[in-house]
């Protein structure tokens, strides 16, 4: 731990330049007198640590100090930042955060015109409104992970029904915003994939755990969401929606009328997200095809309307 310490203290002054010894022992969660010692161990090693007195001063390593950023270019190391940024953004995860660290350090080496520079595209895996509670669930998995703890979960499946599994966890996913668990279900003696939003509640048991074989490269879908059948649609939407029509359909799938309505033809699965999308348009929307889909938001908005009656 003392020498993964030094080490990110080393990066820490690279990056930031000058730090404060109260920063550096909030930051590592040590005493003041041990960051001392870690400051004289780093210069005794050969790098040369400056101090500066005074409310503005701190800690920095020598200006004419610097590292190598050997084989990666200027534009190589921004599209690292910028996608280790887009990861850091769904997760506190601290080795990210410090990953992030050492590499901004090496930046430091290029001209200062091009230490501002960004990258052309932002990731950010985060979706707009969510909560913190599933970056707490990815930092409860993935310590789970690491110590081959059991966890023991209130699962909901996509048809409404709640279950209580316990899982030996293997890794962590993220498949576009969402994030999901791989691991051995005891119940269902598979290996199965859970998606976090849908667990309702978790704990992590003093229960260890053998690593069991798999491969990543073979991971498949749940089985019991796939149960659902896929179909074919023929939907017409007002054009005052429009805008919502063409987010959520692939342009292929849309075809403008002479009136300005919009007739989307597309395959979906027949659930109750497919209901639920349906009726979110209101009287925006007719479903021409299928019939069976046709008549049910037909029935459906009826009994909403005998409520109001």
């Amino acid at each position: 731990m003392k020498v993964e310490r030094l080490l990110a203290i080393v990066i820490m002054l690279l990056n930031k330049r000058r730090v404060s010894a109260r920063e550096l022992s909030d930051h590592f969660e040590v005493s003041l007198r041990t960051v001392y010692r870690d400051l004289e161990t780093i210069n005794a090693a050969g790098i040369p640590i400056v101090a500066y007195p005074g409310a503005s001063g701190g800690y920095e390593i020598m200006e004419n100090f610097t590292i190598d950023r050997q084989y990666l270019s200027l534009d190589e190391l921004v599209a690292v930042i910028a996608a280790l940024k887009g990861v850091h953004s769904s997760t506190d995860d601290k080795q990210i955060g410090q990953l992030l660290e050492k590499i901004k350090a090496l930046l430091t080496t290029a001209p200062s015109s091009l230490q501002g520079s960004a990258h052309p595209v932002v990731y950010d895996f985060n979706p707009w409104g969510s909560t913190p509670a599933i970056a707490e669930k990815v930092n409860k998995l993935r310590e789970a992970i690491e110590k081959r703890l059991r966890v023991r979960i209130i699962y909901t499946k996509i048809q409404g029904d709640a279950t209580e599994r316990t899982i030996e966890p293997v890794t962590l996913i993220i498949k576009g915003y969402v994030w999901y668990v791989y691991g051995y279900c005891l119940q269902r003696q598979e290996d199965r994939l859970f998606r976090l939003s849908r667990i309702a509640d978790m704990s992590v048991l003093a229960e260890e755990f053998l690593a069991r074989p798999y491969q990543i490269d073979k991971l498949e879908w749940l089985e019991e969401w796939d149960t659902a059948e896929r179909i074919s649609l023929v939907l017409e939407f007002a054009p005052r929606v429009h805008v919502r029509v063409r987010d959520m359909f692939a342009p292929e799938a849309i075809e403008t009328q002479q009136d300005g309505s919009l007739l989307v033809r597309t395959m979906m699965t027949d659930d109750e997200w497919l209901n639920g999308m349906l009726l979110s348009f209101g009287d925006a929307l007719c479903v021409h095809e299928p019939a069976h889909v046709r008549q049910r938001i037909g029935d459906t908005v009826k009994r909403m309307a005998k409520l109001y009656e």
